[in-house]
């Protein structure tokens, strides 16, 4: 009968345990990512709209003040953020692509030629005939 190695023989790497990862600030730049969370700021505001930021439930679009911080905003509640935190997220910060500066037209919009036509088929209203 064969035998199963037993755990005890097993490396000494496998038996540490990984810790979990924290979620750390995940930031998005661009216009489309801070528009679902704020409105239109005029040249005169304060705040300067970045992105989005993300971290677990917090969600909101990233802003800068005129002192160099970051704030988290939605609608117009505004949460001051760790600017260090956020500025190493910023940095890998992916940024959205602009498909309205490339002409191109994003995959949702672009019709697709081989789905038919729908049928709409028009039955005569039946009436209920009473004796």
């Amino acid at each position: 009968m064969p035998s199963q190695p037993s755990s005890e023989t097993s490396s000494p790497d496998s038996k540490q345990l990984r810790k979990p990862r924290k979620p750390g600030w995940r930031v998005v730049l661009g216009r489309a990512a801070w528009a679902r969370h704020t409105h239109e700021r005029s040249d005169g505001d304060e705040l300067k709209l970045l992105g989005s930021v993300s971290k677990g439930a917090q969600v909101g679009a990233l802003a800068m003040t005129a002192e160099g911080e970051y704030v988290q905003v939605v609608g117009d509640y505004v949460v001051p953020l760790k600017t260090k935190e956020v500025a190493k997220a910023v940095a890998n910060a992916p940024k959205e692509s602009n498909l309205e500066c490339s002409g191109e037209k994003p995959h949702w919009l672009v019709a697709r030629k081989e789905s038919p036509e729908p049928v709409v088929i028009r039955k005569k209203r039946r009436f209920a005939v009473m004796p």
